[in-house]
This record gives C-alpha cells, structure tokens and sequence, in this order.
C-alpha cells in the first residue's frame, strides 16, 4: 500500500519537474528584494513554502480522490486546509485581507465532513452542497456589503464560495468540473491583484504567490482532464 510520505516525494517530484519555472520565480523574487531592500526575503520564503505545502497536498488529495483512497484524501484535505487556515490569518493581520479567512470557516467545515465520512464513518448529512450554497451566498453578501475590498478581492471571494460549496459533493465529475471553473476563475483574481499591488508599488506576496501556486494546481487540473472525458464518454457509451 502507497504511503502518504512516498505519494508526497512521487508528487514534490511530478510538481518539480511541471512547474519548474516556479522555483526561478522565487529566486528572481528574493534577487529583487536583496538588490532593492523593498520587501522581506524571510517573510517571502515562509510565504512561498506555506502556499507551496497547501497547493502540494491539494495536488495529493485529488490524486487519492481519483484513486478512491478516500482516508488518505480526507487527511491530506485536513492537512491543507490547517496550512491554508494560518495563511489566512497572518493574510488577515498582515493587510487586512478579509476574503482569505472569512472562507476558512467552510474549507474547515469540508474537512469535518470528509474527515467524519471516511475515517469515524459518521455522515454529517446537514454538512451538503446545498447547505454550503446558501451558507456561501450569505458570506459573499456579507463580505461584499459590509466589507472594505477591492475589485478582484470579488472574484477571489467568489471562487472560494464555489469551490467550498463543491468539496463537500460526492458527485465526482460535478465536484471535479465545477471546482476546473472556479480554480481557474480564483487564479484570475489573484493575478489581478498582484497586478493592482505592483501599478501601486506595493507588491503584494501573498497574492503574487497564491497566484503562482494556484495556477499550478490548475495546471494539475488540466492535466486529469482526459481521465474526466473518458468518464464522461463512457457514461454516453453506457446510456
């Protein structure tokens, strides 16, 4: 039986070898900041292995979900919604990002129902796409009334509200479609905001680097799609 440490070299491996432009990045990045002084190397490294960590053990829980490991994928969702938990926090205390952590509360509530699901064999059956929908309909509201936010903070909230609603489904290839939609529209809102922060020469990392490693889980994402046509062909076939 493949380990969870064994799937992690085999993923830090296949993530090296796809995305290996993301290490020059960083290092282009930290060249920047020694030769100018603007920014904080320590705190630009920290930033990038955390976002580096969630965005490695999103990439192993969808490679377990696929394979119907179901414990495996519940632990690594827990494990990356813990790391993504305290990004969001120092994002909260560092710049007053409200769209990181106000979607926490759903990303732990999806963890719990998996978690409850698959290891103690508990169904949370309030905990449902449905329920989250409304929960996520309310959040968005309340953030976009009652909270100080720029534009592409909307669609980064947006994606969060989608893709929380959708990881709780049991519906494989609804959970994997609408997830490819909203990965890639959360991706959009991230390169926007590294756009807005670096015209008003104020870089923000936490986006720079969610963007970056974003766009590699949905790289990933792109890369499974023929597993999903083929699934979606065979039910034709069946029908």
């Amino acid at each position: 039986m493949e380990k969870i440490k064994d799937v992690f070299i085999k993923e830090l491996k296949n993530f090296s070898k796809g995305n290996w432009w993301v290490y020059i990045v960083l290092f282009i990045c930290l060249w920047i900041v020694y030769i100018t002084w603007k920014g904080n190397i320590t705190e630009i490294i920290i930033l990038f292995i955390a976002n580096f960590l969630w965005n490695l053990f999103i990439m192993i829980m969808q490679d377990f979900y696929t394979a119907w490991k179901n414990k495996k994928w519940a632990i690594n969702q827990l494990i990356s919604v813990s790391i993504f938990t305290s990004l969001s926090i120092y994002g909260l205390i560092s710049s007053g990002q409200y769209q990181y952590i106000i979607w926490q509360f759903m990303y732990i509530l999806a963890a719990m129902k998996t978690f409850g699901f698959f290891i103690f064999e508990k169904d949370l059956k309030l905990l449902n796409e449905n329920v989250f929908l409304v929960v996520n309909f309310i959040l968005f509201f309340v953030f976009i009334r009652f909270i100080p936010h720029d534009n592409f903070h909307l669609l980064q909230a947006l994606g969060f509200s989608m893709i929380t609603s959708w990881l709780v489904s049991i519906k494989d290839k609804v959970r994997y479609w609408l997830n490819l939609f909203w990965i890639a529209a959360l991706t959009a809102g991230s390169l926007w905001g590294v756009i807005v922060s670096y015209i008003s020469a104020s870089l923000d990392w936490i986006a720079l680097w969610f963007f970056l490693l974003t766009w590699t889980v949905f790289v990933f994402y792109i890369k499974i799609l023929p597993n999903y046509l083929k699934k979606v062909k065979v039910v034709a076939e069946v029908k």
